[in-house]
């Protein structure tokens, strides 16, 4: 019996030695940006409608370097949208211009931070700014839909 309850006690040790807060990796991704582009009086979405040809690419730049920004582009059921996820991986300020078919839809505006405390590393988002265009934020699942008139 004295064994056993030795026996438990040098594995607890063990076991409770090796736990270390530093040994949990809690890192966490940065936040995408998910836009979807929808007609400004009907509500629809412009890929779903045929305004938009997902064929035809949807071009993302960096207004300051005037570099190519890689995109995703989701289609899920009658949900057609466009996700950035470049934004937080680094610290910095990023100002992108989104068209298609050459002609501007709206511009993107961010600051990010990558943070670490207490051993975990995450992207805080200091300021978010879309300009150029009316847009409505669904709380819900996050996505903006960016309002275009297409009457003009």
């Amino acid at each position: 019996m004295k064994r056993l309850i030795k026996f438990s006690f040098i594995l607890l040790l063990i076991t409770t030695l090796g736990c270390t807060s530093e040994s949990n990796n809690c890192t966490t991704p940065p936040p995408y940006f998910s836009f979807e582009f929808v007609d400004k009086d009907s509500g629809e979405n412009l890929y779903t409608n045929g305004t938009f040809d997902a064929k035809q690419a949807v071009t993302v730049t960096d207004l300051d370097t005037d570099k190519v920004i890689q995109y995703t582009y989701m289609k899920n059921e009658d949900l057609n949208r466009l996700v950035i996820n470049s934004i937080g991986w680094q610290s910095g300020v990023f100002n992108y211009s989104i068209a298609f078919q050459g002609k501007s839809v709206f511009e993107l505006h961010a600051s990010a931070e990558r943070v670490s405390e207490k051993g975990c590393s995450f992207s805080r988002i200091n300021s978010f700014e879309i300009k150029n265009a009316e847009f409505q934020l669904d709380k819900t699942t996050g996505i903006y839909k960016i309002l275009i008139n297409t009457k003009i």
